[in-house]
């Protein structure tokens, strides 16, 4: 089996670089303002608390539903071949992109 959906969307040069601009502005936001920091961190903690306590709750249906979320995924995985063969764009690096419509103020 290949990668998933989603892992093959995360490796999309835009959306791989979205991500890691956020990423960085998250970083940035986090040392540039102290009083944010403390309640990112905060904040940090109790996602990762429940996003533990989630995927612990939620094996055993996930084991229940793997035929329907393998199917869900081959969907996926093949209309993701669709759009890259069809806006082959999507493989250029994010710089290279020429936006052809004009951004509106």
């Amino acid at each position: 089996m290949g990668p998933s959906a989603v892992a093959r969307l995360a490796q999309l040069p835009v959306v791989h670089s979205a991500c890691s601009k956020l990423l960085v502005l998250y970083a940035d936001t986090k040392c540039n303002h102290p009083s944010l920091k403390s309640v990112c961190e905060v904040l940090e903690n109790k996602v990762t608390a429940l996003g533990s306590a989630a995927c612990h709750r939620v094996s055993p249906v996930m084991v229940k539903l793997e035929p329907q979320i393998s199917i869900a995924n081959d969907v996926a995985c093949r209309s993701l071949d669709w759009l890259e063969t069809t806006f082959p764009v999507l493989h250029a690096p994010p710089e290279q992109v020429n936006l052809s419509f004009p951004l509106q103020s």
